[in-house]
């Protein structure tokens, strides 16, 4: 409940407790008069319970009102603490992820200047390549989508024309479908 909310309700306890006493006044048949003195001796009592036991409910109410305050406090303080410890933790994470992007981009490179410096391969190694490899089966694939024929991409793959050819339909058929 609001600081507003809670004000609000505490005018309005307030203002049903005066409408309770002009009640009271009224029925016990006696005119308010500007002298205390003059009025019975009951209702005179009943006023000043009715008054202590008013001022007992707003003093209750202003330290309940009070308490709600701090504890709002509090925990915008926490809660303003929190935020800036994900905001520290959110920079940490941001730097780590871009030294891994660049990390990998680093490992790529030297990926790349690796295969380019390889040597060719020797004698004994001279044989067909495993078509089953992902790195054989990405260069059919990309042969094959810029216009090789089986037949070239056969030869520079260094596999059988019916490996080349299932590798080829084997992706359209996962693509179609």
């Amino acid at each position: 409940m609001s600081v507003n909310n809670m004000m609000i309700m505490q005018l309005g306890l307030e203002a049903l407790l005066v409408v309770l006493l002009l009640v009271i006044l009224k029925r016990s048949g006696q005119a308010v008069k500007s002298d205390p003195a003059h009025m019975p001796e009951n209702l005179k009592n009943s006023i000043e319970k009715f008054l202590a036991e008013s001022e007992k409910i707003a003093a209750v109410f202003a330290q309940n009102l009070q308490d709600k305050k701090n504890l709002s406090a509090d925990l915008i303080l926490k809660l303003d603490r929190r935020l800036s410890d994900y905001q520290v933790l959110l920079k940490q994470t941001e730097a780590s992820f871009n030294a891994a992007q660049k990390k990998l981009a680093e490992v790529k490179n030297s990926q790349a200047a690796a295969k380019i410096a390889a040597p060719a391969p020797a004698a004994e190694n001279s044989g067909k390549a495993n078509p089953a490899a992902p790195e054989v089966r990405d260069l059919v694939l990309r042969m094959a989508k810029k216009g090789f024929t089986p037949e070239e991409i056969a030869a520079k793959a260094r596999l059988h024309l019916g490996e080349v050819e299932l590798i080829i339909d084997l992706e359209r058929q996962f693509n179609v479908g």
